[in-house]
């Protein structure tokens, strides 16, 4: 959603607004905001698109403070659509009335082409997404390195007493990462008052059904968790205290691939049956083969055969019986809240990816059809739109295109691979904007955002163990639209540093217990519970849409905006200090916020006598300054405004009054060296 987005060929002479943030089933109403022309000289309508077809309203002109105009539309549809697309028509007018030019404005910003129809603005009319995965925040648990009831890890076989601190050296065997470890279910139980006091919700589990290896993605019992875990019971009572806490239950599912000990498969020859030795298996079909005889496989692992979903006693297994493996961890006993689904993006029919999205969407149905109001999540190994904008699918993705990896390449300078990528603030803003577009607001709100998980390089090491660099990177994570995941581990710190863990070690038991391994662990975590309550305190974080208003070399800043509750973030990875000039950088806060219904006319600003065709190239008046926003920013400065502080920079009385004193100046915004400063109003007195 950028404002004020050139055309390619001259300078508009204007900016536009529009905040997409879903309309409620009582009030859907489009919005949009113009500054730098005159209300008369402006022709503006809403084309939505039903049945295929796109269908124009004409837009009102509603009232204008500070040179800000304001024009709405009643968004229709057909009752049976639940997904609206939409954009808009500006015409310009010369003092004759006749139209001189004509510009779009679509979720890509303005062009002089109809936006194409994956560029609108879209949204869902009847939110089928669950509302507590919108305002939860996560935590992601490895189980068999996280914790364990018996009080003590088991390290190949010898029991390691974490009493004290844990020397490197009883680490030097081949690979940890393939070490049973001991950590269980219940012991992950025990730690729920921990996590909670983090401000974590819900709990996000690593793959846990029974499998050979210790990360468990080759699952050979879809149901039975891991007798390593402590077995389905185990699930039962963990289940059971999370209701206590009342907390959510995610679980991660392997369901395009099994494990090839999988009695289906069974390379081992245990059952005598497997489709891998057996061409009259019952269980053939379940999986594809080559001429060879070969199976067909995931991520290029012999152990991960791919399952064909466009075998019947496939579909039956996972999604489509009564007792399918979806639908039994969600009902009772076990009543888990949602799935993560593994590789997403690869479960389809013949050993590939043929009618991927009929065979998800068909998942998550199933899944809905036996716990309403579950969340199903995708993982994708790449861009996710496809499946994200399709009506129906997943409600959301592990954000690796939106967040996990441009904020690692910002912060990092590596990209996922842990290849060096040099990158600016003014990447990371292109990165996201470019993939939020077209995507509803209702998704965006349920994309889980990640530092680090299972499968990457720990964040706190690619920093080169930075704290500052740390906690600006959090304070990220917790005020960026979607979900907010901490993994296991993210809170101790230069803990992880210190004890040189990846993202499958061994996290020290006594840390995750205690909580004061270090002054700097204890730090983190007051922040992160901090940050919680910050996000808990302020709908615009977890419901908000979020705007980019300025982005650079080592800053970006962007706004999240929800009924009259706002926040603004300015992000600084540098050594220095930086200064942004404002401008009319919030300018859609301030046309948001500050201009209700009826705001009245205000025919002395922006007279539109030099507005002039735009094609022309000549005379074209540029808004590029704050002039005439004063009266809003009067506004603004009194709000009853919080600002915290992250990184080298910490939250202070006199950083408070001296950033907000520059901000309600409305000239420049000094970002301090590596920190995130939050602004934040407060919730108005009745």
């Amino acid at each position: 959603m950028r404002q004020n987005t050139s055309s390619p060929r001259a300078s508009l002479p204007f900016q536009c607004f529009h905040t997409c943030t879903a309309p409620n089933l009582a009030s859907k109403v489009a919005v949009l905001f113009v500054r730098g022309a005159n209300h008369n000289r402006l022709k503006i309508s809403i084309a939505t698109f039903s049945e295929n077809e796109d269908h124009t309203t004409p837009m009102h002109y509603t009232g204008s403070c500070s040179g800000i105009h304001r024009f709405e539309a009643p968004l229709t549809a057909d009752k049976s659509q639940n997904l609206l697309t939409y954009y808009f028509k500006i015409a310009l007018k010369d003092e004759n009335d006749n139209i001189v030019d004509v510009v779009w404005y679509s979720s890509l910003g303005m062009s002089r082409e109809t936006p194409l129809r994956q560029h609108c603005y879209a949204i869902e009319l009847f939110n089928p997404h669950p509302q507590w995965a919108i305002d939860s925040i996560f935590y992601q648990i490895y189980p068999d390195k996280f914790a364990s009831s018996r009080g003590y890890f088991t390290v190949d076989g010898n029991k390691v007493a974490t009493d004290g601190p844990i020397k490197n050296k009883e680490f030097e065997f081949a690979n940890i990462d393939d070490t049973h470890c001991g950590g269980d279910l219940d012991g992950v139980a025990t730690m729920l008052p921990y996590i909670r006091s983090l401000g974590c919700d819900s709990i996000y589990l690593s793959p846990i059904f029974k499998a050979s290896t210790v990360h468990k993605f080759d699952t050979e019992d879809y149901d039975m968790v891991d007798p390593h875990f402590g077995g389905n019971g185990a699930l039962k009572r963990l289940r059971t205290v999370a209701l206590g806490y009342e907390m959510k239950i995610i679980l991660h599912g392997t369901f395009n691939h099994t494990g090839d000990s999988h009695p289906w498969f069974d390379r081992q020859e245990r059952t005598g049956k497997g489709a891998l030795r057996h061409k009259d298996s019952p269980y053939r079909e379940m999986y594809t083969f080559t001429s060879e005889g070969e199976p067909y496989i995931s991520d290029g692992k012999a152990n991960y055969p791919k399952l064909d979903y466009s075998s019947y006693l496939t579909r039956h297994a996972i999604f489509e019986g009564e007792n399918s493996i979806i639908k039994k961890w969600l009902r009772a006993p076990y009543g888990i809240d949602g799935w993560v689904i593994d590789d997403a993006s690869q479960v389809g029919d013949d050993g590939k990816a043929k009618n991927n999205l009929e065979r998800l969407s068909a998942m998550c149905q199933s899944a809905r059809n036996s716990h309403l109001d579950c969340l199903m999540l995708g993982q994708f190994g790449s861009d996710p739109r496809y499946a994200i904008c399709s009506e129906g699918n997943v409600d959301g993705t592990i954000n690796y295109t939106g967040f996990i990896s441009p904020i690692r390449a910002f912060f990092g300078g590596v990209n996922l691979h842990g290849d060096p990528t040099p990158y600016t603030g003014d990447d990371l803003r292109r990165a996201c904007e470019e993939f939020s577009v077209g995507v509803s607001q209702q998704v965006k709100l349920c994309l889980v955002n990640q530092l680090d998980n299972c499968k990457i390089s720990r964040f706190y090491d690619i920093i080169g163990a930075d704290k500052y660099l740390y906690l600006a990177a959090l304070a990220c994570l917790f005020t960026w639209r979607g979900i907010p995941c901490v993994y296991q581990g993210d809170e101790l710190g230069d803990v992880i540093d210190k004890y040189q863990v990846g993202p499958r070690s061994l996290i020290p038991f006594t840390a995750m217990k205690d909580r004061h391994v270090s002054v700097n662990s204890n730090d983190v975590q007051n922040v992160i519970t901090e940050l919680s309550q910050i996000r808990r305190n302020n709908p615009s974080f977890s419901k908000g849409s979020m705007l980019f208003v300025c982005a650079g070399g080592s800053y970006f800043g962007y706004i999240r905006l929800y009924e009259n509750r706002f926040s603004i973030v300015f992000v600084n990875a540098s050594k220095q200090q930086v200064k942004v000039e404002q401008g009319s950088m919030l300018f859609p806060l301030l046309a948001a916020i500050y201009m209700p219904d009826d705001c009245g006319n205000d025919d002395t600003q922006d007279s539109g006598e030099d507005l002039l065709i735009p094609l022309s190239g000549r005379n074209v008046r540029r808004v590029d300054h704050g002039e005439g926003l004063e009266g809003l920013y009067a506004m603004l400065a009194r709000e009853t405004i919080k600002v915290h502080c992250y990184g080298a920079t910490r939250s202070s009385k006199e950083f408070e009054e001296k950033f907000l004193k520059e901000l309600s100046n409305g000239k420049t915004i000094t970002i301090p060296p590596r920190s995130t400063v939050i602004v934040s109003n407060q919730k108005k007195k009745a």
